[in-house]
Order: structure tokens, then sequence, then C-alpha cells
């Protein structure tokens, strides 16, 4: 996506997380914070929110459905069993408001 910085992003998200909501996931948070980021743009560019350049797609992000392609892809790279699952599902939300926080205060999206 052109205008994000991973990196940048990585550092709002971990400054700003509440770890004492995910205890239980408490050595992996910051990993787990980074998978959702390339997740969640990989998500965007395979259904046509973001072209081949970063640029915006035809396609409209539908927030449920990136939530379950996140959540499943963080599940999968962390061979989670399916309660542990359900504790990542918890900080993938808190990511995805992150998420939205970050690029609507870099310009690359519009607040809802």
């Amino acid at each position: 996506m052109k205008g994000y910085d991973r990196g940048e992003a990585l550092s709002f998200m971990m400054r700003k997380i509440d770890r004492t909501e995910h205890r239980a996931l408490s050595e992996l948070v910051d990993k787990i914070l980074a998978q959702c980021i390339d997740a969640d743009l990989r998500f965007m560019h395979e259904t046509g929110v973001l072209d081949d350049e970063g640029n915006g797609g035809s396609a409209y992000y539908e927030e449920d459905d990136a939530f379950e392609y996140i959540v499943e892809a963080i599940a999968e790279q962390n061979n989670f069993t399916p309660d542990e699952a359900i504790l990542a599902a918890s900080l993938v939300n808190d990511f995805m408001d992150l998420q939205q926080e970050y690029m609507e205060r870099k310009g690359l999206v519009q607040a809802d």
C-alpha cells in the first residue's frame, strides 16, 4: 500500500496495544502484530482492495472477511490450538482497530 510504512505501523501498534488484555499471548504479541500486518496486506491484494502496485483497487474492504482471513493466517503460522486461536482472535480484533487508526492518521483511509 503506497504511503504505508510497515515498520512505522508496527511500532505504532506495539506502543498502543493493551498488553494486559492479552496476557496469555504476552510473549507473542509483537510477533503476532507483525504477522497481522502481513496477513492484512496480503488479504487486500488477494481480494482486489489493492492492486499490484499498492494503489487502491476496485474492491471494497470487507472487515469481517479480513478478520477471518487474518485469524486463520495467525493460527496456521503459529500452529495454534482452537483455544489459542480464540485468544489470537481477540488480539486480531485489537489489531484491526489499531490498523484503522494508523491508516487514518496517515491519511490512507477516511474515518467511517
